[in-house]
């Protein structure tokens, strides 16, 4: 099935839909959710919301095909999007390899993800043998990234045990959320291991999540 920008469409094998917001190729398109976040679907598991004979008829197919171990594969988005279940509302550090053949290898850029429907003002510090020294400051608006820099591999260990600092808004009647004074706390030796590397839909790459905060 054919689909284009702006199809509202149905999950056939989890409950919800959304609206299709980016087509990548014949086989994979961006569907934002209700929570706003863009989360990458194979089009074999996703049916327009017309409610016709025709799209019925695929539900009860698909079902009736995904029932039977024989007829199972594995999704091309599997490999893609294995860990992305992992990502709850909240902070992280993301290790990005800058390149995304060799994530063992390469250098990294480092983002401050916002996975929140609340926006972020921040400061983060690095720990250099006790002392902090201050390395960023922005505002990460909700469900957003903010660039860090770059980092070579050397330097990752400067960035374990570093604080973040931050406060969180959302405009009108929302949950006050109290401030975050949040340590980054990960085991540099998990950036040469392949399994620590997983895509994440708002960064749009492969990366090590490195959960700062939850939020919820």
């Amino acid at each position: 099935m054919k689909f284009k920008k702006g199809d509202k469409v149905l999950f056939l094998n989890e409950k919800g839909g959304g609206i299709v917001t980016r087509i990548i190729d014949d086989e994979i398109v961006y569907v934002s959710i209700e929570d706003g976040f863009e989360i990458p679907y194979v089009v074999g598991d996703l049916i327009k919301t017309a409610h016709d004979e025709s799209n019925t008829k695929t539900r009860e197919i698909f079902h009736k095909t995904a029932s039977d171990p024989g007829n199972q594969r594995q999704s091309p988005l599997q490999l893609l999007t294995h860990q992305t279940d992992d990502i709850t509302c909240g902070i992280y550090l993301a290790m990005v390899p800058r390149n995304q053949d060799q994530v063992l290898a390469s250098a990294m850029d480092f983002y401050l993800v916002n996975h929140s429907v609340y926006t972020l003002y921040f400061g983060l510090f690095l720990n250099k043998s006790g002392h902090f020294k201050g390395v960023s400051s922005g505002v990460a608006g909700p469900s957003s990234k903010h660039h860090l820099g770059k980092v070579e591999r050397t330097e990752i260990e400067d960035w374990n045990h570093s604080l973040l600092q931050a406060l969180l808004y959302r405009d009108g009647k929302t949950e006050i959320i109290p401030p975050v004074a949040s340590h980054i706390v990960f085991k540099p030796v998990k950036i040469y291991k392949e399994e620590s590397f997983a895509f994440d839909p708002l960064l749009h790459q492969k990366a090590m999540m490195v959960k700062v905060h939850t939020i919820g």
